[in-house]
């Protein structure tokens, strides 16, 4: 590839994960209106997804007990647990069918999200490279279910999806001929789906801990309101719109109005729009360019953690906060410790959190140069020191303030002020709290604001968590001092990349706060109206989740057949005659051979391709000419095709011919028929009998004579 061809692909790349983080974080500061932080649901779309998954197997196992694994007992026994159980079966049946469309919905939101955020890349690759394959763990799981209905849009899943199968070179028969009638169908069909409904969701489990694995302390739960939350939307859910099914399946028709799940079925009006192999084209290409998207997207390398074994004491607080894993604790060379950190260069990102987890890096140690026991090159903590010195001559006013803010929180540096300085860090959790002390102590300023990312939205992973604990004590280091506990001297305020204003806010109310003449307002009052108007939002959300989901897992309706139009399935196996002739081998020849293969004929494996043809009312409608299976092309030849005619009286006629020297066709068959709006005629042929097989028309109305 040209390399400004390259660039100009990378940079079109850029600028579309840079829309989609300006859309997602304008987006998620609109629900932090309503939710608080560890609540906000684009903050939890992982958690959400293990949550989900967890309902459909508990709801799942119980639809289970009463299924039966039959033609007929499939619907009858969804059907009891509908209507005569709808108090419990029905609920289960329904939430096991709307939280799999929650889950379609969370996975994409993660996997887009990921993307806007730039978590594709680096020492990241790992996790974004195994949740590819999920996605089709996913859709596999979910269109299995589809069939084990047995109704009417089971039964166009099933075929659409055998049809969709099929396009792929096999040397089997084609699937789709598993569906051509309602004969073809048996119950051990219905055993062999339910063993795969058990069985793909199991490896999307173990494929799920594997995507997680290289994640230390990962989310699998979301928090507790936000759980019962989403639960409780959904069994109202399935309360006020019940998952109900069509029709029983009938293979001799075509069903109209189809209720598609667009949540998962979305491509598959597309097999009638551009055809089978576009599909299978967009969805390998799309998962292909996901896979390889960490080796095209280049960035720029980060040096990673450095422990310096003069001062490492081997603590391993670095070790437990590490948020990747990317921290062991091996052996120390000064046989005056036991333990010395060591860091994963495959796994570190930079992050500096490790930094600020370390007991030396602390302020207070009279030396030349400071430095800690490990630390990121690009930024150190002698540096994050002089820093802070060199810019204490900044602040004027009485109640001077400095600011630690995360580089991807928001916007700190237009907080500015004459009394207030903000100093950058690569993340919150490289802040000791060591250095908060330290600035109260010299009394370098009146008091020290601490800010990052919101609080379940770090960038990385649990930087602003792992601060606050340290703040209250609950982890170490811990602030030691009173003066940097007393609350009018820190202030920790959380602010996503679109929440200055309130950061603002908080900044100034902070500032009044550190005046002499500060007098404290009552704030229950505003405090009862801001937890009211938190109510009614995450309300209008919950119900604009119930309408959503409750409309696109069934609607709009997709009609692959107009009303008048009858469908016409062709399906023949059928082997060609041998090309060439079979040849007489002399007693010579035989003796040369092995007495296990002396045969006294020889004849030639290839076998000629065959050519059908289907006429109506005497216009071809389709020709083809079938090549035979195998690699030496001595297999059977196989043909599968469907289209659309218009109902009514026809005379049809089939043509085939299996050996490519004749000149004309040596089977043929012609009827007279009448096919009803939405019928099937199914035209087949029997390599046994060497006739044709045509089902599924039907005698004319008396009315219509």
């Amino acid at each position: 590839m040209p390399p400004n061809v390259y660039k100009k692909g990378l940079l079109m790349l850029l600028f579309f994960q840079n829309s989609l983080h300006y859309l997602f974080v304008r987006i998620e500061a609109a629900f932090n209106l309503f939710f608080d932080d560890d609540w906000n649901p684009f903050y939890q779309l992982g958690a959400l997804s293990f949550y989900f998954f967890w309902i459909l197997a508990v709801s799942g196992l119980y639809l289970f007990i009463f299924f039966e694994t039959s033609i007929d007992g499939a619907y009858s026994s969804l059907e009891y647990l509908t209507n005569e159980q709808w108090y419990l079966g029905g609920v289960m049946r329904s939430l096991h069918r709307y939280c799999s469309d929650a889950l379609a919905i969370t996975v994409t939101l993660h996997l887009i999200r990921e993307f806007s955020l730039g978590r594709f890349k680096g020492k990241r690759w790992f996790s974004w490279f195994t949740g590819i394959p999920l996605l089709w763990f996913l859709f596999a799981a979910a269109i299995g279910g589809y069939w084990l209905v047995w109704d009417q849009f089971a039964q166009y899943v099933a075929v659409a999806t055998m049809e969709w199968m099929d396009w792929l070179p096999t040397f089997g028969d084609p699937m789709a001929r598993n569906f051509l009638t309602n004969d073809a169908v048996s119950d051990r069909f219905f055993s062999l789906m339910v063993f795969l409904h058990f069985g793909i969701p199991l490896f999307m489990l173990i494929g799920m801990f594997i995507h997680i694995s290289r994640v230390s302390k990962a989310r699998s739960n979301p928090p507790k309101g936000l759980a019962i939350g989403t639960l409780a939307a959904f069994i109202v859910l399935s309360l006020i719109k019940p998952a109900v099914s069509a029709d029983p399946a009938d293979l001799s028709l075509t069903q109209l109005d189809i209720p598609v799940d667009w949540f998962f079925l979305t491509v598959y009006p597309l097999f009638d729009i551009i055809g089978h192999g576009a599909v299978w084209g967009i969805l390998v290409g799309i998962s292909t360019f996901l896979s390889i998207l960490p080796l095209i997207a280049k960035f720029k390398k980060k040096a990673v953690s450095v422990v310096d074994p003069d001062h490492c004491s081997g603590c391993g607080w670095c070790e437990l906060d590490c948020p990747y894993d990317a921290i062991t604790l091996g052996e120390h060379p000064n046989p005056k410790y036991e333990h010395l950190a060591v860091v994963n260069d495959d796994k570190c990102v930079s992050c500096g959190i490790c930094t600020g987890s370390c007991p030396t890096a602390t302020p207070f140690q009279n030396v030349e140069e400071l430095k800690s026991g490990i630390g990121i090159p690009e930024f150190s903590v002698d540096d994050f020191k002089q820093e802070i010195i060199s810019r204490m001559g900044e602040l004027e006013g009485e109640a001077r303030i400095i600011v630690f803010g995360c580089e991807k929180g928001a916007a700190y540096k237009t907080l500015d002020l004459d009394n207030v300085i903000t100093i950058k860090l690569p993340c919150i959790g490289f802040l000791p709290p060591s250095f908060v002390d330290y600035v109260v102590r010299k009394n370098y300023a009146d008091g020290v604001m601490v800010t990052g990312c919101c609080l379940e939205n770090c960038y990385n992973r649990h930087g602003n968590m792992i601060v606050a604990e340290r703040f209250k004590g609950e982890r170490l280091p811990h602030l030691r001092t009173v003066a940097a506990k007393d609350d009018n001297k820190v202030r920790v305020r959380w602010a996503g990349p679109m929440e200055l204003a309130p950061l603002r806010a908080e900044l100034l109310s902070f500032s009044q706060s550190l005046m002499s003449d500060y007098v404290p307002e009552n704030t229950t009052s505003k405090r009862f109206r801001s937890k009211g108007k938190n109510y009614i939002g995450q309300g209008i959300f919950y119900a604009a989740i119930i309408l959503f989901v409750g409309y696109f897992s069934t609607s709009p309706t997709y009609t692959r057949v107009e009303e008048g139009d009858a469908t016409v399935k062709l399906s023949l196996r059928h082997t060609g005659q041998i090309i060439g002739e079979c040849r007489v081998m002399s007693d010579e020849e035989l003796q040369r051979l092995p007495p296990n293969m002396r045969l006294s004929k020889v004849c030639p494996r290839e076998r000629s391709s065959i050519e059908f043809q289907f006429l109506v009312d005497g216009v071809e409608v389709y020709h083809q000419i079938v090549e035979p299976a195998g690699i030496n092309k001595d297999g059977r030849a196989k043909l599968y095709h469907r289209f659309t005619i218009k109902a009514g009286e026809h005379t049809i006629t089939a043509k085939l011919k299996d050996h490519r020297d004749l000149d004309d066709y040596n089977y043929r068959e012609t009827q007279d028929i009448y096919l009803a709006s939405r019928s099937v005629l199914v035209i087949d042929f029997d390599p046994d009998s060497k006739e044709f097989i045509i089902l599924g028309t039907t005698e004319k109305k008396t009315e219509e004579k």
